[in-house]
């Protein structure tokens, strides 16, 4: 799955459970259940070769990008039109912890197979078994429904 999608399950979660030692590693989890829904991501069915030229790096920079965009614009939401500072750091955490077993598997991706860190292999073989490949448009409506169910759920808790 895309970063975008799994960052907002994280802000979703982060707004609609105030309780940060339920909701963050709830965020956690949340991001491996995220893979078992049929999606299409940057390196679906590619080799180590593929991922590190061309379009790929760029796209994923992009996703990321948009990914932190979106992220804070609903902790700064929530600090100044919510006026919640506990809301605004749940989110937070929340949104950093939905997206930390793509953050541990990164180096699986970039790295020379010889400098990876083990942490890295584990969470990359748990990650791959669970992952779900559709091919396009469908990998990417799936992401589309499950960004707008999250979406739903922000703003009923929020506004």
């Amino acid at each position: 799955m895309l970063i975008t999608p799994h960052t907002l399950v994280g802000i979703a979660l982060g707004t609609t459970i105030q309780n940060p030692a339920v909701a963050v590693p709830l965020a956690f989890v949340m991001h491996f259940l995220g893979d078992l829904v049929p999606h299409w991501d940057f390196f679906s069915h590619t080799d180590r070769e593929q991922r590190l030229r061309g379009w790929r790096p760029i796209a994923v920079m992009a996703d990321l990008s948009l990914a932190i965009a979106v992220g804070m614009f609903f902790v700064l939401y929530a600090l100044w039109v919510v006026k919640s500072t506990d809301m605004a750091v749940n989110i937070f955490l929340c949104a950093v912890s939905s997206v930390l077993p793509d953050v541990l598997e990164a180096p699986h991706i970039y790295m020379p197979p010889e400098k990876e860190p083990k942490i890295t292999r584990l969470v990359y073989y748990f990650q791959h078994r669970l992952q779900f490949q559709a091919p396009l448009p469908w990998g990417i409506i799936s992401q589309l429904g499950v960004m707008g169910f999250c979406l739903l759920l922000i703003l009923s808790s929020i506004i």
